[in-house]
């Protein structure tokens, strides 16, 4: 048995490859094995990656495709707190006052201080019930983005079970897009 690449006795067999080399032509593994331009991935890593590959695949199809629940608009509830929250909040509109100038007059007496009329005590206003606040449901809305958006200082828990009274709903209850919620 002679060394794949000169005339001399092989004295060992490549782990990788299974050619006879001698001392000259390897170490651990033999020289061809060893040069980098042949240095590619056993066939079992070769048909590992690609099986990795069609698993995430499918994966990825499947988070695609699959069938949402009622809370398909919301995240899991571990992310709630590391994810930006996508409501938006209007932005009240700042009026600007431009600077004006006033023509500049003579000085003018002033007429004495008349006394000024007391005016008439104010007579309460009839107490009306303020008119119920609606809301009109869009795609990706669900009742708690809902609440969370409507809430204002209140708990969002406590401003949900009212909505959920407002509107003769429960937990478990879906709305749909364009429907007419009621707001508490």
């Amino acid at each position: 048995m002679e060394c794949f690449r000169c005339d001399q006795p092989a004295v060992q067999e490549c782990a990788r490859c299974g050619a006879l080399y001698c001392d000259d032509h390897g170490d651990t593994l033999c020289e061809r094995c060893m040069d980098p331009f042949n240095a590619l991935p056993s066939s079992r890593v070769y048909r590992g990656s690609l099986l990795a590959l069609l698993i995430a695949t499918v994966f990825a199809v499947w988070l695609l495709v699959r069938p949402g629940g009622s809370d398909a608009g919301t995240p899991p509830a571990g992310l709630v707190g590391v994810l930006p929250s996508t409501t938006l909040t209007p932005t009240p509109a700042v009026a600007t006052i431009a600077p004006t100038t006033a023509p500049t007059q003579a000085p003018t007496q002033a007429p004495p201080p008349a006394a000024t009329p007391t005016p008439p005590p104010a007579t309460p206003a009839p107490t009306q019930a303020p008119a119920p606040r609606t809301y009109q449901v869009v795609s990706g809305d669900t009742l708690s983005i809902i609440a969370n958006r409507f809430r204002g200082d209140l708990d969002q828990n406590t401003y949900l079970q009212r909505l959920y009274q407002a509107n003769n709903l429960g937990p478990t209850s879906v709305i749909t897009v364009g429907q007419t919620i009621n707001l508490p």
